[in-house]
């Protein structure tokens, strides 16, 4: 007896529902009329099912869509494929490609001899690492830090102006306890306007530089 039928469902790069919907109906062939809504989603999908009775579908790119239309993706496969299809997802397999450009680091400067200042914001009240420099740069001022995803350099500026409108947009998975824990230590918050699936704030480093959290 043969195997099943094996088919790639690719959304990587796709991080909200209508680039997750396009991508899904180029990867499984949905028809023209496709409404590209969650409710021709489910109604393509069972029609896939049907007309490919044994079929396991590899899903790539899963963990670049958001979370909650995620979760709503796979509610939606959990019933399309109840009666004898597979959902394999393999992001931990297949790598995405490498991308044109990428961002290696941020700058941000701070005032002469304020690096203590520095570390008590950044470190100890953001919760961000500080990393060792390359030996050629260790005699410079300055920090470097480091989260999972990011790279944030201070630069010591002998002529030091704040930034009052570049910033920084730093993504944060523990935005409320991190809004919360600068709200006690006196730190001013500004709301920047949220949307339905995004939450953001602005403030201000120890040295009046202005900078932007962003929920995850």
């Amino acid at each position: 007896m043969s195997g099943p039928e094996v088919m790639v469902l690719d959304t990587r790069g796709a991080r909200d529902k209508q680039a997750f919907l396009r991508a899904c109906a180029l990867s499984l062939a949905f028809p023209d009329y496709f409404g590209h809504n969650w409710d021709a989603f489910e109604e393509s999908l069972g029609e896939f099912v049907a007309q490919h009775p044994r079929v396991l579908v590899a899903w790539t790119g899963a963990s670049d869509l958001r979370a909650g239309d995620r979760k709503l993706a796979l509610e939606i496969m959990d019933r399309c494929f109840a009666d004898g299809a597979d959902l394999l997802i393999i992001d931990a397999v297949l790598d995405s490609p490498a991308p044109d450009f990428a961002l290696d680091h941020v700058q941000v400067a701070i005032p002469e001899g304020s690096e203590q200042d520095a570390r008590a914001y950044w470190v100890d009240l953001v919760g961000l690492s500080e990393v060792a420099r390359p030996t050629e740069s260790t005699a410079r001022s300055g920090l470097w830090l480091s989260g999972d995803a990011l790279n944030l350099h201070l630069g010591v500026d002998p002529d030091f102006r704040p930034a009052r409108m570049a910033h920084p947009a730093i993504m944060v998975r523990d935005y409320e306890a991190l809004a919360d824990r600068l709200a006690a230590a006196g730190q001013f918050i500004e709301q920047t306007g949220d949307t339905i699936d995004q939450q953001r704030f602005h403030t201000n480093d120890p040295f009046g530089n202005r900078i932007e959290f962003i929920a995850f």
